[in-house]
């Protein structure tokens, strides 16, 4: 199934000759409202970008003939008077540019006709405003695209003449490239004290005409691409090639964004590349050139990347960067408008070089240590719909950046409905005929719905949320460029949106009247020759620990330029400690004691030469722990098949093939090490690691462990089975891949003869038949002074969602195993989908009882009485703990002398969302009775829940709604009550999933546990193990976590944002997560196990990892 963005391709492939590729309201003064939108009638600003209908016909010049038809204008602004107020450019597609004169008290007037900037070009998209020729006044250069018939295509510079009047020299400059270019960022990238350029441009080639095998990053485009300009004084030279800058025929920039990512001091570029291109980051090598390091940056991209912005959400110095995309964030529009990629077009894509792409809007945070985590989903940024412009800034002064999108598309192509209406070959037959196409019939029939913008507010700790209605900027509409700015110098910043085929807005800010105790410092940087606003400075407040940061980049968002004087919200601080200027010669700026609440004014020429720093070196301190995996001391790489679990179950979202490699330890031959073995995945063996007295570990027993490779190991464990005083080995085979009947499945024992040499036991384990096991632990729980076996059963297969078995194993001593788990724990039985399982003395009372932890099922408690196990129903009291758990691990935490424990979950960075009163919700049923299960999840929006499979993902696997559901438009909004029959939905298995979240239960020392959060970064992704020790000798538990799930549906986006969680204790049951920038724990890949073991020459952790080589670090304070 196509993508959104490759959804559109489809619609134009469908007719052959053509191509395609991608009200007025008085003004409210409301106390509610942070922001007034402000009709023209008080401010005289009433542009409109009009796309003229008939000219669309006569001209055959419309969305199926130009795929950037609806991506609308910029919003450019600046003082292009000197006069100290912010004027406002607006670009326009098939119309004059125009130009406001702020005259002050928001009432502009239009100079367009006088200033000489209304453009020759048919086609205008966005706009620039810079001192391009350093003369003290701003320049304002004007992109086109399109190609309409009869236009001369090229972008145009308005250099200032100084007297409200403007002549057009792009030629003169060289800048009048003639491509299909979006936006033009000028910014010193070489550090020479002048402006360069960025030209950002979109492919003239038709997005169906593309072959994705044939890979074409690497071929210059020497029209079409995008173009690097260095400022060579009165003349701007193409140094795009020698500068390491793409410029192919695939580019398809919708988005640039410049800033210092990895805080160097130079200026680095983000690019949003539409359609099937990935984007680009390039880091500035300081010497005139760049380096692409985008996939070595980010795991997961947006697909449609529109718009962008970087800036610094969590005020720790490095910025962040926010790129929107296209999903809608509600059902109604979900079910109509959306496709995703399948999981072969997906890993298609990505083995052709096209990187990890979602279709989501992307926040990428900034870990600064050269890597990024994606975070979107966590903050709920994720989906604002058809979304262009993306600005972060700090709406209400509060001291944290906020978040705007302007959305929205005239006529969405995306409709599924319209796409199944015209894919009908006779339809198609209709419209094209001899004499062409009916262009009429296709665009009158495309939907048209105004959608509101997004203002998410900054609530800290990674969490935004969405005040647009609260604020007032929720007025629907089609809405593409947007810029922020101070129109009346009040200290807030306002808004000025461009709309397809509707007025403008200007949003006034209220801040400064409605929350009157938040306080802001603005500054007026005024650089020297060539780069008169300073452009590339930066500007930090420091005040008590705490910093506020802005970079000088007004060219931002999409096609847009925002106010060129950089305005920091405070919160309440009445005065700062510090305000810094580093200029972009690197001289600097420093003033003490600042009273808020003022503008300005620096100029360079008086700044000094002082060495100052704000941020450390990417490189890591390593204060805890030294990745030493590059001395090869374990050679064992983990080898995942490419066994597709969506191919059979097609309605659930997570692969469960891919859970391995587990560990286990001890000392298998005596000689006082210790060795370990490391599961295999299904065609590889697992493999027992000896250890050497110089500290590096070797493979042995190849032989035995070749011949058991068609399992896929999932668990193990090391412990005396026979009694003769040495480890034995138990391993779990699992997997999702295999049916009831295969001996694949089969969990091997594995007798130690003394010496490290060992031979396979003929049991079939753990219960006389072939199970999917997922756990093993070792215990002595009868206290006969034989070690019994815990096995916990991980799923049915081909029956995901039916409960399956804990089992309880008797040893009779000599390592032969009985199922008594129906005489001594019943309710083990039947018990739900386990993924773990500890023994712990939970009461206190000095024998071991069991946690239990499983996928879709409850955290459960059962105590040991005298041998015999009874679930404590009343264990975490009245919370309702189901969820999707992945491990556990214990410790005494908050140093009370009993045992609490963590559980690892799903996280919350998903699109899967709980509340405790709203649970996701599961129903295993055969529901069209032809013999195979289907699993069907619903999510809550609002106080409705709601299935989240497609349409055309539900009756493919279920055709017998295809009569019932005809249309998308007939499936919106519909509840699994209205889909299936109340008897269906009662005899089916009903699951609930309640937390999500890793969480930390304390114990009361009556076995009665109280769940706690743990840091927020713990959330980033899923986690499937922990290892917990006292890693800093403060006599405090600390925790290290690892996780990560890659074998997703795309339509929920990989979990990926985790590079491993190093959680400081402090004794209270409190923990403070260290950056891996700090600790020097930096995990890489699915992380399955974390495992501490001893060497000759120290402590060390083995971490494996799913399809990866094991990771090894050095303990360095233990």
């Amino acid at each position: 199934m196509l993508t959104n963005k490759t959804l559109i391709r489809f619609v134009y492939l469908l007719i052959p000759l053509f191509v395609f590729a991608c009200g007025k309201k008085e003004v409210e003064e409301s106390e509610n409202h942070l922001f007034t939108l402000l009709p023209a009638s008080v401010t005289h600003a009433d542009f409109v970008n009009h796309l003229d209908y008939d000219k669309q016909l006569e001209k055959k010049f419309n969305i199926y003939t130009y795929r950037n038809f609806y991506n609308g204008g910029g919003v450019g602004l600046g003082d292009v008077n000197n006069d100290g107020l912010i004027d406002l450019f607006m670009t326009s597609n098939m119309g004059s540019n125009v130009l406001y004169l702020n005259k002050d008290n928001f009432e502009f007037e239009d100079i367009s006709v006088q200033a000489g900037i209304g453009g020759k070009g048919q086609w205008s998209t966005g706009v620039s405003f810079a001192d391009v020729n350093g003369d003290g006044w701003t320049d304002i250069y004007v992109c086109n695209s399109g190609n309409v018939e009869g236009d001369e295509r090229h972008n145009e510079l308005y250099i200032n003449n100084g007297d409200l009047t403007f002549s057009e020299q792009a030629k003169n400059y060289g800048l009048e490239n003639n491509g299909y270019s979006t936006h033009g960022a000028f910014f010193d990238y070489d550090k020479d004290g002048d402006l360069d350029l960025y030209l950002l441009n979109n492919s003239f080639k038709a997005i169906g005409s593309f072959n994705l095998v044939d890979n074409q990053r690497l071929i210059r485009d020497s029209v079409g691409g995008d173009m690097l300009y260095r400022n060579d004084g009165d003349k701007f030279t193409d140094v795009t090639v020698e500068s390491g800058i793409y410029g192919s025929i695939i580019g398809f920039g919708l988005g640039v964004t410049i800033g210092d990512i990895d805080q160097d001091g130079w200026m680095d570029i983000y690019v949003s590349n539409d359609f099937f291109e990935r984007d680009y980051i390039y880091l500035n090598n300081q010497d005139g050139t760049f380096k692409e390091t985008l996939v070595d940056m980010m795991r997961s991209i947006s697909a449609a990347s529109m718009g962008a912005d970087m800036a610094d959400i969590n005020n720790d110095h490095y910025p962040e960067i926010f790129v929107t995309d296209m999903i809608p964030e509600h059902d109604d529009r979900l079910k109509t408008k959306t496709t995703f990629d399948s999981w072969d077009s997906y890993k298609s894509n990505f083995d052709n070089g096209y990187h990890h792409q979602f279709t989501r809007n992307m926040l990428h945070l900034n870990n600064a240590d050269g890597t990024f985590s994606e975070i979107g989903r966590q903050a709920g940024v994720h989906a604002t719909d058809w979304s262009w412009g993306a600005l972060i800034m700090d709406l209400d002064n509060d001291g944290l950046k906020d978040i705007f999108v302007a959305n929205g598309i005239y006529q969405d192509l995306t409709d599924q409905d319209y796409i199944q209406y015209f894919s009908n070959r006779d339809m198609v037959m209709s419209i094209v005929s001899g004499d062409g196409v009916d262009y009429k019939t296709l665009i009158d029939a495309i939907p048209s719905v105004k959608i509101s913008s997004y203002a998410y507010k900054n609530k800290g700790n990674y969490k935004f949320q969405n005040m647009a209605a609260d604020w007032g900027l929720d007025l629907p509409s089609h809405s593409n460029g947007s810029a922020y700015g101070d129109l009346d110098n009040d200290g807030d910043l306002d808004l000025v949106v461009n709309n397809v085929n509707m007025p403008m807005f200007i949003y006034r800010n209220e801040t400064n009247i409605q929350l009157p105790d938040y306080h802001f410092l603005k500054v007026i940087l005024k650089g020297e020759d060539g780069n008169t606003n300073a452009i590339g400075s930066k500007v930090t407040v420091k005040h008590k620990g705490e910093s506020f940061y802005l970079e000088q980049m007004p060219m931002r968002g999409f096609k847009s330029t925002v106010d060129f004087r950089p305005n920091l919200g405070l919160g309440t601080l009445t005065m700062v400690d510090s305000l810094v200027i580093e200029w972009p010669d690197d001289r600097v700026t420093l003033m003490t004691d600042v009273q808020t609440n003022q503008i300005l004014t620096l100029y360079q020429k008086d700044a000094i030469s002082m060495s100052l720093q704000f941020t450390d070196s990417l490189i890591s301190r390593n204060d805890f722990f030294e990745d030493i995996s590059a001395k090869n001391r374990i050679n064992f790489i983990h080898e995942e098949d490419n066994f597709d679990d969506f191919k059979r179950e097609r309605l659930i979202y997570n692969m469960m093939s891919t859970e391995g490699p587990r560990m286990c330890k001890g000392d298998v031959n005596g000689d006082g090490l210790d060795d370990f073995y490391v599961g295999g995945a299904n065609g590889q063996p697992g493999a027992l690691m000896i250890q050497r007295r110089n500290g590096a570990f070797k493979s042995v027993e190849k032989t035995l462990f070749e011949a058991d490779k068609v399992s896929e190991d999932l668990d193990c464990a090391m412990f005396d089975a026979d009694q003769d005083g040495d480890l034995d080995l138990y391993v779990a085979s699992g997997s999702n891949e295999f049916p009831s009947s295969s001996s694949a499945l089969n969990d091997r024992l594995y007798i130690n003869n003394g010496k490290g040499n060992f031979a396979k036991s003929n049991q079939i384990l753990p219960a006389g038949k072939y199970e999917n096991s997922s756990c093993v632990r070792a215990e002595d729980f009868d206290n006969d002074g034989v070690m019994e076996l815990f096995v916990g059963i991980r799923l049915k297969p081909f029956l995901y969602g039916v409960p399956v078995n804990g089992y309880l194993l008797e040893n009779d001593g000599n390592g032969n195993f009985t199922n008594v788990t129906a005489q001594i724990a019943p309710e083990l039985q039947d018990v739900g989908m386990i993924r773990d399982m500890l023994w712990e003395d939970v009461d206190g009372d000095g024998d071991k009882d069991i946690i239990l932890a499983g996928d879709w099922m409850p955290l459960k408690i059962f105590i040991n009485e005298s041998g015999n196990f009874k679930e404590k129903t009343n264990a975490f009291g009245t919370d309702k703990t189901s969820g999707w758990w992945n491990s556990l691990v214990a410790g005494d935490f908050d140093n009370d002398g009993d045992v609490d424990f963590v559980a690892g979950n799903h996280g919350l960075n998903s699109r899967f969302k709980t509340l405790p009163w709203k649970p996701i919700d599961m129903y295993v049923n055969d529901f069209d009775l032809d013999g195979s299960v289907e699993q069907i999840i619903c999510t809550y929006e609002g106080d409705f829940s709601y299935p989240l499979a497609l349409k055309h993902d539900l009756t493919r696997q279920l055709p017998m709604l295809e009569r019932k559901y005809e249309t998308y438009e007939m499936y919106k909004n519909q509840q699994i009550t209205d889909i299936f029959p109340e008897e269906q939905i009662n005899n089916s298995i009903h699951l609930e999933a309640h937390v999500l979240e890793t969480s930390l239960f304390i114990n009361n020392g009556a076995g009665e546990f109280a769940r706690k959060s743990l840091p927020a970064e713990v959330q980033f992704s899923s986690v499937f193990t922990a290892e917990v020790t006292d890693y800093n000798s403060d006599g405090n538990l600390d925790i290290l976590l690892g996780g990560n799930l890659h074998h997703v549906k795309p339509e929920v986006g990989r979990y990926d944002a985790s590079y491993g969680s190093f959680l400081l204790g402090d004794g209270q049951g409190g923990f403070q997560n260290i950056p891996a920038k700090s600790s020097g724990f930096h995990l890489d890949g699915e992380i399955r196990d974390i495992m501490e073991v001893k060497t000759e020459t120290g402590e060390i952790l083995v971490v494996s990892r799913n399809n990866s080589p094991i990771q090894v670090f050095k303990i360095l304070n233990e």
